[in-house]
C-alpha cells in the first residue's frame, strides 16, 4: 500500500489590499495549505466561496461590501466552511461582532506567519481562534454579564 499524501486544506483570502493577500498567501502556502481563491470585496468573497467551496475563508472585517456581512452569508450558504475574520487591530467590539457573524476566529492581520497555517488547521478541525485577551470581555458581552 502506497502512502497517499493528505489532501491540502483549501483557503479563500478576502482582503482589499493586494499586499496583505500576497503575504497571507505566502504564509499559508509555505505551511502546506492551498489558496484556492482571492477576493477584494465582500461580494467577491461570497461568490468565490460559493464557486470554490473552500475549507476556510480568511475575510477582512473592513473591506468594501462589508466583511462581516460576507462572513454571515458564507456561513449561511456553506455551513461546513469555516470563517476567520481578520483585522488590523483586534478589539472587544470587533470580537463580539465577529462572534455574532458566526466567525470561527478573529485575528490580527499581523498574526505570526509561522502560526497561521497551524491556526487554520485547528479551526478546520473544530477549534476557535480568538485572542486570549479578548475572550473574557467577549464571553461577558455574549452572555449579558456586564461586570469585568
Amino acid at each position: 500500500m502506497r502512502d497517499v499524501p493528505a489532501p491540502s486544506l483549501r483557503v479563500l483570502i478576502a482582503d482589499d489590499h493586494p499586499r496583505v493577500r500576497q503575504g497571507l498567501r505566502e504564509d499559508l502556502e509555505r505551511g502546506g495549505l492551498e489558496v484556492c481563491a482571492e477576493a477584494e470585496t465582500g461580494g467577491e468573497a461570497i461568490a468565490a466561496a460559493l464557486r470554490e467551496r473552500p475549507d476556510l475563508c480568511l475575510v477582512d472585517v473592513h473591506m468594501p461590501e462589508d466583511g462581516l456581512a460576507a462572513a454571515r452569508a458564507i456561513r449561511r450558504a456553506l455551513p461546513a466552511t469555516k470563517v476567520i475574520l481578520i483585522t488590523a487591530t483586534p478589539d472587544e467590539e470587533g470580537a463580539v461582532a465577529a462572534a455574532r457573524a458566526g466567525a470561527d476566529g478573529y485575528l490580527a492581520k499581523s498574526v505570526n506567519p509561522l502560526r497561521l497555517p497551524h491556526i487554520v488547521r485547528a479551526v478546520v478541525g473544530g477549534e476557535t481562534a480568538y485572542p486570549r485577551s479578548l475572550l473574557g470581555p467577549l464571553l461577558r458581552s455574549l452572555t449579558g454579564t456586564g461586570c469585568a
